[in-house]
Order: structure tokens, then sequence, then C-alpha cells
């Protein structure tokens, strides 16, 4: 019997307009979607709690966003015949979700789908090796264009009075110390935040539309891709971050968000997103000295795929794979394996590269920058993050 692919239903953001995809082969660009559910090869099927917290959203020119849970990523998309797909590399933030299978389960998939089918205005998406499929359907996002200007109600509670507003708070990471988060709400009810991860140098910023829920006890923000988060109104001048079901997270972590004395518009131009995983990281220099590769299929690289803790790359000449362990800013590489092939040019810097990776504990990144530290702070590398 064949196995039903993942469904994902084709609704354009509305009121913009639809423009040509580069791939000229698909008509997914421009699209977004909601996640309704995961059948495995088994039979099994997943299903989400909150459908608006797991989201896929096609840019024509390429791009893709997505929301998995609290965290969200971006990415690539391409099509090279109809009716394939593959994504590239997923750039995606690290904050501590409540536990759910889902989300394990869609970040280790993600680098094998490999084709979709466009079915009863539904998108099926299936894995390679009929390793199992999602179904979405379309993702009704808030309606596109300015909204009127609106005086704030002076019935609101007061931790939404006087907008525009600034909240900040720091938040947990799974793998960092914490995330900065600030939310700026505006009278005209449109929102723009910043969630900044310490030691990294890196941010990834929304905007959107927020409402008050009919209680009037929940902010709740709705992004430009449809995607949903809740934050309840607790004491004055406070916001508390909620679960993807709007109920209160038990947590001895801090979810809390406070009224800044001052508003604080986050300007544009903001750290970069590189992020260490899933990011394909070019070499630039070793120690001192700068690299530069005799052609751009000659650049030595890796990139680091979170879901298996395993490292791959090219030295310049021959392809390299192998494991390593991440916790905050300190990293280890495994041992290194790869294919032996003999270059006219280019061996001795690979040889250094694969040296470096073997002796790395500590990794830095500034913009789109990274660094990798020996046991005694030296540096040993730099790499540029490229196009995944």
């Amino acid at each position: 019997m064949g196995r039903l692919a993942i469904i994902l239903a084709a609704f354009a953001f509305a009121g913009r307009a639809q423009t040509p995809s580069p791939n000229a082969v698909s008509d997914l660009g421009g699209t977004s979607w909601r996640l309704v559910a995961f059948l495995s090869g088994d039979g099994t099927a997943l299903t989400p709690e909150d459908q608006s917290k797991y989201t896929l959203a096609f840019e024509p020119a390429g791009a893709v966003s997505v929301r998995i849970d609290c965290n969200r990523g971006h990415g690539t998309w391409t099509s090279a015949a109809a009716n394939q797909l593959q994504f590239g590399p997923l750039a995606l933030t690290r904050a501590m979700c409540p536990a759910a299978a889902m989300n394990d389960r869609l970040v280790k998939d993600w680098q094998y789908v490999r084709s979709y089918t466009l079915k009863d205005h539904h998108l099926f998406l299936s894995l390679m090796a009929d390793g199992g499929t999602y179904e979405y359907e379309p993702n009704a996002g808030p309606a596109a264009g300015p909204a009127p200007a609106a005086s704030p109600d002076p019935a609101q509670p007061s931790a939404l009075s006087s907008l525009p507003a600034t909240f900040v708070g720091t938040l947990p990471c799974a793998d960092c110390p914490g995330i900065r988060y600030q939310l700026n709400l505006n009278a005209d009810h449109t929102f723009t935040s910043r969630m900044t991860y310490e030691e990294r140098n890196t941010s990834f910023d929304e905007s959107g539309r927020w409402e008050l829920s009919d209680d009037g006890k929940t902010v709740v923000l709705t992004n430009g891709r449809g995607s949903k988060e809740k934050f309840a109104l607790r004491v004055v001048e406070t916001l508390r971050q909620l679960d993807s079901a709007g109920n209160e997270i038990n947590s001895k972590f801090n979810y809390e968000l406070e009224r800044a004395p001052a508003f604080a518009p986050l300007e544009s131009g903001g750290p970069a997103t590189a992020t260490l995983e899933n990011t394909s990281w070019k070499l630039a220099g070793l120690g001192s000295s700068s690299v530069s590769a005799p052609s751009p299929q000659r650049e030595a690289y890796f990139l680091l795929d979170p879901a298996n803790h395993r490292i791959s790359g090219s030295g310049g000449c021959n392809r390299l794979r192998g494991s390593y362990e991440l916790n905050g800013e300190h990293l280890k590489v495994g041992q290194m394996a790869g294919t032996m092939m003999a270059c006219p040019v280019g061996m001795d810097t690979e040889q250094a590269f694969l040296k470096s990776l073997g002796q790395v504990t500590r990794w830095k990144i500034t913009g789109q920058s990274l660094e990798l530290f020996d046991s005694d702070g030296n540096v040993l590398a730099e790499f540029k993050a490229g196009e995944n």
C-alpha cells in the first residue's frame, strides 16, 4: 500500500501579490503552512497540540522560515524538477521548549525531505527512503497592510497602558546562559521583537500584530507567517510567556518580561543570525594566516548537524565526517574520517585544518564570523558563514 505523503496546503500571505519563483518547476513560493500530523513508516501518527506553533513558509526567492514550538528557524529550499523538494541546512534557535515528541522529529527529518505533491488544496511532503510523511494545512496569517491607528484602551490592564512600550527579560536557553528577549508593543497593535543569545552575538527578529484575548488576560502575538506566541498579563508592568496551548509553564526558570522604564526602538541591522549548528562555515584563516581556496569547488568548510551530532565537510580536497560534542561555548570534535584522494595543491591546508578541528575546545561567533580556540585561548582557525 502506498504511503500518505505530508499535506501542506498552499495559502499565500494575505494581500501580497504572487511573484514568479526562481524554482520555476515549483508552485510553493509565497505559500505558508501549519502542521497537522506526521505519519511514520510503521503507520504511527504524531500530532501537535497547537498547530500554530509548527509552521512553514516558502519565500519565492528560495528562502524558507519555520517555527518549531518555541523556536524559530531560517533556511533555503530548492526544487530541481517537478514535485521535487529539498531543504538546505536549518539555522534554528535553541530555546528551552516544553518536551514534545514532534520537536525532535521535525529537526531530525528536515534534511531528508525529497518530494512533494499538491492535492485537494493540500501539499504532501515525503521523506527519502520511505522515512515517513508530514501533513500540513494552509496557514492563514494576519491580514497584510497597516492597521488603523488606535489609542490605548483605558480599560486595558496597566501593563499595556501608555503604549508604545518595551518589555525585556532573560528567558531559559537549552545550551547557552540565557536568551535576552525584547518585545515592543505599539498602540496600533503592531509589534517587533528580538531574541539575543548570550555569549553568541546571535539574534532573531520578528514582527507582526498583537491582540488581547477575549477575556483580556493574554497578549497574543501573530507574526508575518501566522505563527502565534502568547503572554499572560500577570501583574502591573509584567508579561509572562505561556506554552503553545496558552497554559502556564510550570518551571523554576524565569519566563517573565518586565516593562522597561522607557520605550526602546529596535533598529534594523542587529546582530547576524548565523548559528554554530546548521551553518556552512567556510575556512578563512588558520592561526594568524589567511586562507583562500583555489576555486569555489575546493573550499574547506564544515557543517554541524544537531540532529545526530555529526560533523561533515571538506578539507578542500577530501570529504570529511565525524562526531562532535557541544556544551554552551565549549566544543569538542571527535576523530575525523574521510576520503583518501591526493590533490595537486591544498594538502598542507587540509592537514592544518584537520589538526585545528582536533584541538578546538571553545568557539565564538561575531556577526557572520566564527573563531575556534584551543585550551590556551589561542585562535586556531577563522571561518565565514556561507550559503547553505
